[in-house]
């Protein structure tokens, strides 16, 4: 006898060449009851489809880049800060800014753009040439760009940016400038709000 498979699941029980397991997959996620008979020989086990779940979830992941590849133009204000900005800032104002785009340089250990919250992207960079091709990529992708850094160098070279691109604001800001966290994430979010306040209506 030939080597056959019997599939059962909840509309039918199938008899298929095992040759054909792998187009089981196709079929969506869920779990199969599979019957292999060879001969005399019998083996039962349970088959559960999981190519369409992994599917799925990558182009969950891959969404909100491609939206806003898509809708780039439609972002109003984006704000970039710099890696001496992770944790507490981009919290803070994500909470108080809800509406902004955020992308936060994490430096190394990452290979890609990372999707980390509906309107937060952590952003790999190596040095600060990779920091300035992150705000010219976001500031092609937006109407208001803000930049905050608390490196003076990297402002300077960030402040020619934005004269070529127009859209750019470099805000130098560094932490020992300020009497603590709280008050440098307010000056952030005033220069937030500002930026939005003198986006012509549209």
């Amino acid at each position: 006898m030939a080597r056959k498979l019997i599939v059962f699941d909840c509309r039918d029980v199938r008899v298929v060449d095992p040759s054909q397991l792998s187009q089981l997959d196709r079929e969506g996620p869920g779990d199969l009851f599979i019957v292999l008979i060879d001969g005399d020989v019998i083996a039962s086990g349970r088959l559960t489809v999981v190519r369409n779940i992994v599917e799925g979830q990558q182009e969950a992941q891959q969404a909100p880049a491609a939206q806003q590849a898509q809708q780039g133009r439609a972002v109003g204000v984006a704000a970039v800060l710099d890696q001496m900005f992770r944790g507490y800032y981009p919290d803070v104002i994500e909470r108080e800014e809800p509406d902004v785009e955020l992308h936060v340089i994490v430096g190394r250990g990452l290979q890609a753009p990372q999707q980390a919250g509906p309107r937060r992207v952590l952003e790999p960079a190596n040095d600060d040439f990779d920091v300035l091709k992150v705000v010219e990529r976001v500031a092609r992708g937006a109407r208001r760009v803000l930049f905050f850094t608390g490196d003076k160098r990297l402002a300077g070279q960030a402040e020619v940016t934005a004269s070529q691109l127009g859209n750019v604001e470099v805000h130098y800001m560094p932490p020992n400038e300020f009497p603590g966290k709280e008050s440098l994430a307010k000056a952030m979010i005033e220069a937030i709000e500002k930026a939005k306040a003198s986006l012509p209506s549209t």
